[in-house]
């Protein structure tokens, strides 16, 4: 699943991980409503909010709802 908005990517549940669609091909993964990096302390938010846009993420698992 690919998803291109700020809207669906807000609408994720947390423990969702996701890869960016860049050249890196970023890992990040819902916590606590955060987007959070594997490898970085700070969240990750404004890195998942533009590049969505950008680039569009893939969703590689779906947390559930809690």
């Amino acid at each position: 699943m690919t998803i291109r908005t700020i809207r669906e990517l807000d609408e994720l549940p947390d423990g969702t991980e996701i890869e960016i669609q860049d050249k890196r091909d970023t890992p990040l993964f819902k916590r606590g409503g955060d987007w959070c990096s594997p490898s970085k302390v700070a969240t990750q938010n404004m890195i998942a909010y533009v590049n969505v846009r950008r680039w569009g993420v893939r969703v590689i698992e779906k947390g559930s709802e809690k």
